[in-house]
């Protein structure tokens, strides 16, 4: 979310590899196998205690207000030592009681501090859009009431996404983005009403856009 890119030239100035924040799910789908992606969840608690002999973290769920233990493979270790501040999040595999309700979580795959740092947006490529602000667009994240959600919004662009973690909220931003601009600044105004004039023009003077043949 920060905005960040990398671009990588061969000794001829010819183009290698790009990198940036949109790199981070692809990296993800390589390094951990599909199912285990697919069902791991991302809880976020106060750090209550680190037992490195059990490889074993507690943190209190603030939703039921219970402590959980997570379990965490030794090479996560160093993650521990990198982010040990109150809040931390932690994604694996969700363990339940017999009334369902969440008590640990086992096979830990990421262990991280909550990342509340401005977001920024400053330029979107997705399909045959390409989409540039006119400055960058900078979005501060808060937690919802559980704390289980981090959210942006902004009023003005009709901006409202929240996600587990940092990097999904990232990807709701860009989705939500290209959303807009494709239902409101590509619109006739005869199909929108004053109020969705309002948010096309807003989008109009924040981005720049140019949309390709398919």
């Amino acid at each position: 979310g920060s905005g960040w890119r990398l671009d990588l030239h061969d000794s001829t100035g010819l183009s290698i590899a790009s990198v940036g924040d949109w790199s981070a799910s692809f990296i993800d789908e390589l390094a951990v196998p599909a199912a285990e992606l697919a069902a791991a969840q991302t809880v976020t608690g106060e750090l209550r205690n680190i037992d490195f002999a059990a490889r074993k973290l507690t943190i209190l769920y603030p939703v039921t207000r219970r402590e959980m233990d997570c379990f965490y493979p030794e090479e996560l270790e160093d993650l521990l030592f990198k982010n040990r501040r109150d809040l931390l999040q932690v994604t694996g595999m969700m363990i339940l009681d017999d009334s369902g309700v969440p008590k640990a979580i086992d096979d830990v795959t990421d262990i991280r501090e909550v990342d509340l740092s401005p977001f920024s947006f400053s330029r979107l490529v997705r399909d045959n859009l390409v989409l540039i602000a006119r400055r960058p667009l900078k979005l501060v994240p808060l937690l919802d009431e559980s704390s289980q959600y981090i959210c942006l919004r902004d009023a003005g662009l009709g901006i409202e996404v929240f996600a587990e973690t940092r990097q999904k909220v990232a990807i709701e931003l860009d989705e939500q983005i290209a959303m807009l601009w494709s239902e409101y600044a590509l619109a006739d105004d005869d199909s929108l009403d004053e109020i969705a004039r309002g948010l096309k023009q807003r989008l109009l003077s924040s981005f720049d856009g140019v949309t390709h043949a398919a």
